[in-house]
């Protein structure tokens, strides 16, 4: 992780979002992260996620949550891996909601939900078009 920077988006009065500049780790930062790096493969393991997709998801919220414990003496009173594990949680579920929201694009030669392998190619045709033809000549 040597140096590894990150983007931290607060939410200030008014809901607005605000960047802060690209910030290195602290050397002691940087010692708790190194040392508690196993959390991570850990963590996506026990959820089942694949490294290959969901790794930088919760590497960025590790990370934030390491300058978080140190920034904010509170979280003291939790053990660090019970912190770290909810926080890379919500970023994971986060992460899905966004995923929930973005269009998905279709191909005609997909299967329609709920039926016996019919594609949307099958049902969209000028034989199947449902529509009544109110003016079909130019005048």
């Amino acid at each position: 992780m040597n140096g590894r920077q990150i983007i931290k988006a607060k939410i200030a009065g008014g809901g607005e979002c605000m960047r802060t500049a690209l910030k290195p780790l602290t050397p002691e930062e940087r010692a708790v992260a190194e040392t508690n790096f196993w959390i991570v493969g850990s963590f996506l393991r026990a959820q089942k996620l694949p490294e290959d997709e969901w790794f930088d998801v919760v590497i960025f919220r590790y990370l934030l949550t390491v300058e978080n414990w140190f920034r904010k003496p509170r979280l003291y009173r939790y053990e660090f891996t019970t912190v770290e594990w909810n926080a890379m949680r919500s970023a994971v579920g986060n992460e899905r909601k966004k995923q929930r929201r973005r269009i998905k694009t279709v191909s005609l030669y997909d299967p329609v939900p709920g039926t016996d392998g019919l594609t949307y190619a099958d049902i969209i045709t000028e034989d199947n078009l449902d529509y009544t033809p109110y003016m079909t000549e130019v005048c």
